[in-house]
């Protein structure tokens, strides 16, 4: 019985080292972090800064009448098509992403931790937890450490349709070509709201996961971006987010960048 009790109280002792070291990493690193930010309007100030000044650099370059606009305007989830957001959950692993509670608590925190070990797990936690840590890498975060931090800072004040919002609307894809709306501009040349079911998964292609970005904007080979296209519209009737025969008459559709002139 004492040997038992003598474990019992190493264990507890070991447990408190252990919570103390990790309680020292994380407000560490933390204090380390290249911005810091406290609430969705930092986070907001951070990107409109670093895009605006983006796109400011490539308009000195244009004559004044082609110059655009280099407003950054607040990341709006409903701005986004129902279908480019099924498809950008589903091609990244949870198509029931907007099925199931956000996650928190410990399994939150266990899956950040194991981030920082390189250690990822599946379920629709792993999303948020991708889209938190793309927008980090946007803010400077780069160590693992850094990257699971400022992750769990992002997670704690933008809401499960927020995570997605800000992460579609901050991507790069060139320079001055940031959010999927620019993006849709550029590769599509078309207005991200008018793309068919077919258009928008030519464009999944060339945004995350896959940034097949130049192959879809060059064109090259329009009969191998057609099957991958063709793959991402049968995945959307494999977990019912778009109905067989909606999925099919995109099928049938001719692949946009043939049309595309540059």
């Amino acid at each position: 019985m004492r040997a038992l009790r003598s474990l019992i109280f190493i264990s507890l002792i070991l447990t408190a080292i252990l919570a103390m070291l990790g309680s020292g990493w994380w407000l560490y690193t933390a204090s380390q972090l290249p911005n810091q930010i406290e609430s969705e309007m930092d986070l907001e100030t951070f990107l409109r800064q670093s895009i605006e000044s983006d796109r400011q650099s490539i308009q000195f370059n244009k004559r004044v009448a082609e110059r655009e606009k280099v407003t950054w305007p607040r990341p709006d989830f409903s701005r986004l098509p129902k279908n480019m957001v099924a498809l950008y959950i589903t091609e990244w692993g949870c198509p029931t992403y907007f099925q199931t509670p956000r996650e928190d608590g410990w399994p939150w925190m266990k899956r950040v931790l194991n981030s920082a070990r390189g250690v990822y797990s599946d379920g629709d936690g792993s999303c948020e937890l991708a889209f938190a840590r793309r927008l980090a890498s946007r803010l400077g975060a780069g160590s693992p450490s850094q990257l699971a931090v400022m992750s769990d800072r992002i997670h704690k004040f933008l809401k499960k349709d927020q995570l997605v919002a800000y992460d579609l609307h901050s991507m790069q894809f060139d320079q001055g070509v940031i959010g999927v709306e620019a993006a849709a501009r550029f590769l599509m040349q078309r207005e991200l709201l008018d793309l068919s079911l077919a258009e928008l998964a030519e464009l999944q292609l060339g945004i995350p996961p896959y940034n097949l970005w130049g192959e879809v904007m060059l064109c090259t080979n329009a009969a191998q971006i057609k099957l991958a296209r063709d793959a991402l519209l049968q995945n959307l009737i494999n977990v019912s987010l778009v109905s067989e025969e909606q999925a099919k008459a995109a099928i049938a559709q001719p692949v946009r960048c043939l049309s595309v002139k540059r």
